[in-house]
């Protein structure tokens, strides 16, 4: 799990460093309780519906694959980072 002050080094589907970040703040919420002013910072959607049902298929996919249900009381989380090289 990322903690603020921590560096990660952030790579390309080959493994390639592409860049190098600072996690500056973390975030943890149950899904059903996500706003959209913390959905937004991903900068994918433009609503927190769009976001909700583009994040429960992917989450539910992924829950499959691994052997678990995904549930609407299943914490998310969100980490903001600085670019800190690139």
């Amino acid at each position: 799990m990322p903690q603020v002050g921590n560096y990660s080094i952030v790579t390309d589907f080959a493994g390639n460093p592409r860049c190098i970040i600072k996690t500056t703040s973390v975030t943890i919420m149950p899904f059903r309780d996500m706003t959209f002013d913390v959905c937004k910072r991903e900068g994918e959607d433009d609503t927190l519906e769009s976001w909700q049902q583009g994040h429960r298929k992917f989450f539910a996919m992924e829950a499959a694959e691994l052997g678990y249900e995904f549930n609407e009381d299943m914490p998310v989380l969100f980490e903001d980072f600085e670019v800190v090289w690139k």
